[in-house]
C-alpha cells in the first residue's frame, strides 16, 4: 500500500480536529501507525485499531493501514469486511479503492478489483498507480487487448517503467505476440540487465519455443542474480530444474530442486514438482524430501503431500495426517482436509465413515461447499444411495456446471439408477463419439502418422507414468505438446483443429446441455501430450474435468488389437470404489484414426499384453 502526500495532507487536517478520541490521540497515533506499516509492523496495527476503534472514523488512511495489515497477516476475511465497511464510509476515497481493490485482485476477483480501479481513475484521472492497477487486473481478467491499449498509453506516460514493460509482455505471451513479448523483455534489460523477473520470463518464452539450451542460460543468470541479491524464490529453482529435465539432463535437474529445496524446504509447490520428477525418474524415496518437513504447523505442504499419497495408492499415509487437519482453524485447509480424508477413507472401503465425515463438516459449515459435496455424493455412490446422488450431484452441476467431471459423476448416478433418458441425454455415445481419419488421403495420412512416431518416440524418455495420471505402465510427454514450434506439431495442431470444428458443426445446440449449450467453432487447445503404454499398459477410466471436447489420434498400435478388444477404448466404466458397471461403447484404435468425445465421458482402456507399444497424441479443447 502507498501512502500519497496528498493524504497526509488531508490527515493532518483531521488530526487537528480530531485531538482526543476513545482516549487515544490521531496526530501521535495514525502517523505511528503509518511508520508501522513501513516497518511491517502489521500485528501492532490491528492491536491499535482494535484498542481505539474510533479510529477508523478520524480518516479512510486508517482503513487502509488496518485493512492492509490484516491482508498482510492472511486474514483475509476480516480484510474483506474492513476495506468493504470502510467504503462504506468513505466512498469517494480514490486510495481506499485502490488498496481494496489490489487486495480484491490478489485474492483472485479481478472482476471486482477492476471496478474499483475504474471508478478511482474516473475520479483522478492524473493517477498513474490506478490506471496500472486497472491494466493489471484487465489482465487477470483476460481482457488482453483493453489491457494492451491502456498498458500503451501508460508507457508513454513513464517510459522507464519496468514492472509495465514485464506486464506488456505478458500481455503479448496471452496474445500470441511472442517477438514482442520478447522485445517488451530485453528493454527492461537494457534498463536494469539484473532484472530477475525479465531474465526468468525470457526463460518462459524460450521454454515454450522449445528452445531449451536457451531458456537455461536465462533461468541460471536469473537465479545467479537473485541469489546475490538474496532474492531467490522457489520459482526460479522450479523453473531451472524442469527445463533441465525437459532437456534430458536428469543429474543437473535433481541437484537443481534438491538445492531449492535446502533453501526452501517447506514450499508446497517446489516439493511437489521435485517428487513429480523424481518419481518418473525412479528415483529412490521420491518423497523423502516431503516427509522431513512434514508438520500440522506446515498445512499446505501436508495437504499436497496427502494429495499425492491418494494419487499413488497410498491412502492410509495420507489419513495419518488429514485425521491432524481437519479440525484446523483455517477454514480453507478444514474443508480441503476433510474431502481428501473422505476420500481415503473410501479408497480403504470405509464408505460410511467417509459419508458420516462429509455430512458432519458440511452441518458445521452451515453452507455448501463443493468439494464436501462431492466426496458426500461419491460416498452415496459407493454406499450404492444412488437417488440422494443425484440430488447432490444435481446441485453441483448447478454450483460448477463448467467443471466437466461434475457432469461424470451425476450421469453415473443416472445409469445406476435406472435413468436411462436422463443418462442417454449426458452420454449418447452414438452421436457425441466421432471417429474419423486425421487425413482424407490414406497414403498422405500414413506418411504423416509415420513421421509423427518417429518424433515422438523421441520425447518419450521417461521410466514411469506421471503421479495423478490415468496412466499405467507408459511414459507420457512433458509440456502441452502441440503448443510446440515444431513444424510437424503445428501442422498436427491445425488439422486437429480442422477435425474438431467439422464434428462440431455437425451438431446442433441445446441450451441446458453441457456439451451441446456451448458448441463454438472458436476453439482453444488447453492441453496436449502424447502417451506411449508399454506391456501391460493401460489407462483407468478416467475425464477431463478441465475440457470440454476431448480427443486421441492413434499414432501406432500393435496387431493385438484386433482381436480379445486389448487396447480399445473404453466409454461409460466408472473407476469409483464400490461402484461396478460394464462399460457401454467401445472404439478399436487404428492408426490414423482421430477420436472426439465430450470431456465428462468416462474413458478408459483394456490393457495391452505384448512387448509392442501402443502410441497416442491426446487433447482437450475448449470453446472460446
Amino acid at each position: 500500500m502507498q501512502i500519497g502526500p496528498h493524504i497526509l495532507v488531508r490527515l493532518q487536517y483531521w488530526i487537528r480536529g480530531f485531538t482526543n478520541i476513545m482516549q487515544g490521540q490521531p496526530n501521535i497515533m495514525i502517523p505511528q501507525l503509518i511508520n508501522a506499516f513501513r516497518q511491517g509492523e502489521f500485528a501492532n496495527i490491528v492491536k491499535a485499531v482494535e484498542a481505539s476503534p474510533a479510529l477508523v472514523n478520524v480518516d479512510p488512511v486508517v482503513v487502509q493501514l488496518y485493512g492492509g495489515s490484516l491482508r498482510k497477516l492472511a486474514e483475509h476475511e476480516k480484510a474483506a469486511k474492513v476495506f468493504e465497511k470502510g467504503l462504506k464510509k468513505y466512498p469517494s476515497s480514490t486510495d481506499l479503492m485502490n488498496s481494496f481493490g489490489n487486495f480484491l485482485l490478489d485474492s483472485g476477483n479481478a472482476v471486482k478489483a477492476s471496478q474499483l480501479f475504474r471508478k478511482a481513475s474516473s475520479i483522478n484521472a492524473s493517477s498513474f498507480d490506478y490506471r496500472y492497477n486497472l491494466a493489471r487486473s484487465l489482465y487477470a481478467e483476460k481482457k488482453y487487448r483493453e489491457a494492451l491499449q491502456l498498458g500503451q498509453q501508460l508507457l508513454e506516460v513513464r517510459l522507464n517503467h519496468i514492472s509495465l514493460r514485464i506486464l506488456l509482455a505478458a500481455i503479448q505471451v496471452e496474445l500470441g505476440n511472442i517477438d514482442n513479448a520478447e522485445a517488451y523483455l530485453i528493454s527492461v534489460l537494457n534498463i536494469d540487465n539484473r532484472n530477475v523477473t525479465a531474465l526468468n520470463n525470457l526463460g518462459n518464452l524460450k521454454r515454450g519455443q522449445g528452445k531449451l539450451v536457451e531458456a537455461i542460460s536465462h533461468y541460471e543468470l536469473a537465479l545467479t542474480h537473485a541469489v546475490q541479491a538474496n532474492a531467490d524464490t522457489p520459482l526460479i529453482y522450479q523453473n531451472l530444474a524442469a527445463v533441465m529435465g525437459l532437456n534430458g539432463d536428469t543429474d543437473s535437474s535433481l541437484a537443481v530442486y534438491q538445492k531449492g529445496l535446502s533453501r526452501f524446504p517447506t514450499d508446497s509447490e517446489l516439493n511437489k514438482q521435485y517428487a513429480h520428477f523424481a518419481w518418473i525418474k525412479n528415483v529412490s524415496s521420491p518423497f523423502a524430501f516431503f516427509e522431513e518437513q512434514l508438520s500440522v504447523d506446515n498445512a499446505e505442504l501436508v495437504l499436497v503431500y496427502c494429495e499425492l499419497m491418494l494419487r499413488i495408492g497410498e491412502p492410509s499415509k495420507a489419513r495419518y495426517w488429514l485425521e491432524k487437519l481437519i479440525d484446523h482453524t483455517d477454514k480453507s485447509i478444514s474443508i480441503a482436509a476433510t474431502a481428501h480424508l473422505s476420500s481415503a477413507l473410501r479408497d480403504l472401503g470405509e464408505f460410511e465413515a467417509a459419508l458420516n465425515l462429509s455430512e458432519s463438516k458440511l452441518k458445521a459449515a452451515k453452507r455448501d461447499t463443493v468439494a464436501l459435496l462431492v466426496e458426500k455424493g461419491y460416498a452415496l455412490l459407493s454406499l450404492r444411495k444412488y437417488k440422494e446422488a443425484i440430488v447432490v450431484f444435481e446441485k453441483v452441476c448447478r454450483m460448477a456446471p463448467l467443471n466437466q467431471g461434475y457432469w461424470t459423476l451425476l450421469s453415473t448416478a443416472y445409469k445406476a439408477n435406472g435413468n436411462s433418458t436422463k443418462y442417454q441425454s449426458l452420454c449418447d455415445y452414438q452421436r457425441f463419439v466421432h471417429a474419423t481419419k486425421l487425413l482424407a488421403d490414406s497414403a498422405v495420412n500414413n506418411n504423416f502418422v509415420q513421421d509423427l512416431k518417429d518424433y515422438l518416440s523421441t520425447l518419450h524418455n521417461n521410466e514411469r507414468h506421471p503421479i495423478g495420471q490415468s496412466l499405467r505402465n507408459g511414459s507420457q510427454t512433458f509440456e502441452n505438446l502441440l503448443d510446440s514450434k515444431h513444424q510437424l506439431l503445428q501442422t498436427l495442431r491445425r488439422v486437429l483443429e480442422e477435425r474438431a470444428q467439422e464434428f462440431i458443426g455437425s451438431l446442433k445446440t441445446e441450451k441446458k446441455h453441457p456439451f451441446l449449450s456451448r458448441l463454438s467453432e472458436n476453439l482453444n487447445f488447453i492441453g496436449s501430450w502424447s502417451v506411449r503404454l508399454r506391456q501391460s499398459g493401460f489407462h483407468k477410466s478416467h475425464y477431463h474435468s478441465e475440457g470440454w471436447l476431448s480427443g486421441v489420434l492413434y499414432v501406432d498400435v500393435p496387431e493385438e488389437v484386433n482381436q480379445g478388444g486389448n487396447g480399445w477404448l473404453c466409454f461409460g466404466r466408472p473407476d469409483i470404489n464400490g461402484v461396478a458397471m460394464d462399460e457401454d461403447y467401445a472404439i478399436k484404435p487404428e492408426a490414423g484414426t482421430v477420436v472426439f468425445f465430450p470431456s465428462y465421458l468416462w474413458h478408459g482402456t483394456n490393457p495391452i499384453e505384448t512387448e509392442s507399444q501402443r502410441m497416442t497424441v491426446a487433447f482437450d479443447i475448449v470453446p472460446n
